[in-house]
């Protein structure tokens, strides 16, 4: 047994704070009347159960932001669509919410039914506040890519590598890039790799949505942060991530599952609508300086639990 000596890095403490950093702004939202717009997909009965379970979780995760866009003061739309729906009526959808002014943002959340894929890039770019629409958005990527390397950040020093498990996917290939931008120095692992690779890595990010693919046979008492930013979510209200738990205790830092990178994810979602709609110089949110140990060096706890996060320089919002 690997004696426990991982401190959670809670994603729900990040939100926590934003949520605080960002209340002021709710009177000048609620003001102006504005509106987000959350369309998700619901299985049919003959669907298999994992896209019954992958639908699961887009109703999870609609409902989050649900709670976080109403704490800002926007009316919120929660659209949940059958998926046997018409093409034409799902355009048409679309269509009428970019053209409808007092809808600031709308969010499609993915997956999709295959054959509706594509019409996902009807969205107007100016709309699409989750980066859905790639290269043709206003944002850096999509709002969970972008929080998870702001948790790489404080364990990133020069010449760290990042193990990315995922980064062929929706929100692994956002995280290479992302990473990329960065200069950090990143292992691209998917599908039929060998997983083994990440023990060369400082950090490891998984975002396969495949539960416990990370075992203690990949995880390292060296790996200074592990991000699990898978979410599968089971009957009778049980959630699994990509850690199995028995590898749990060996990172230094881990983000929980639930309670890690969704609350993440929102207060992305929650910065950037306000800085869209209320404050285009609102400040990013950021995790402090936190301790943690270097390959090699003695395997003492990394330190206290992290403090919440601290507003960056210039534009709006309290320090933190």
């Amino acid at each position: 047994m690997v004696a426990s000596q991982t401190t959670l890095l809670s994603g729900t403490d990040i939100l926590r704070a934003v949520r605080d950093d960002l209340a002021p702004y709710r009177a000048a939202i609620q003001f102006r009347r504005r509106q987000v717009t959350i369309i998700r997909f619901e299985a049919d009965a003959s669907d298999p159960p994992q896209w019954r379970w992958r639908m699961q979780a887009c109703r999870i995760s609609a409902e989050q932001k649900v709670k976080a866009f109403d704490h800002l003061g926007f009316a919120v739309e929660h659209l949940a669509l059958p998926g046997h729906i018409a093409e034409a009526e799902f355009a048409a959808l679309l269509a009428a919410r970019n053209r409808d002014s007092a809808t600031a943002a709308v969010i499609v959340q993915l997956p999709v039914p295959g054959r509706l894929s594509a019409l996902v890039g009807l969205l107007d770019p100016a709309k699409d506040l989750d980066g859905l629409l790639k290269g043709r958005s206003p944002q850096v990527g999509c709002a969970t890519a972008e929080g998870i390397c702001r948790l790489v950040v404080p364990f990133a020093d020069a010449g760290a590598v990042v193990a990315v498990v995922g980064a062929r996917g929706f929100v692994g290939g956002d995280v290479v890039r992302l990473l990329k931008q960065q200069g950090r120095l990143v292992i691209e692992l998917d599908a039929g790799d060998d997983l083994g690779r990440v023990a060369d890595a400082d950090m490891v990010i998984s975002a396969v949505g495949s539960p416990h693919v990370l075992t203690r046979d990949h995880l390292r008492t060296h790996h200074r942060l592990v991000v699990d930013a898978g979410f599968s979510p089971r009957g009778g209200g049980v959630v699994f991530g990509d850690v199995h738990p028995n590898a749990r205790a060996i990172p230094q830092y881990l983000t929980p599952v639930p309670g890690g990178v969704g609350p993440v994810e929102m207060a992305v979602l929650m910065e950037r609508i306000v800085r869209q709609e209320a404050d285009p110089g609102v400040a990013a949110w950021r995790l402090p300086a936190l301790r943690y140990r270097h390959r090699g060096q003695a395997a003492s706890p990394p330190g206290h639990p992290p403090p919440p996060p601290e507003r960056g320089r210039g534009g709006g919002g309290r320090a933190r």
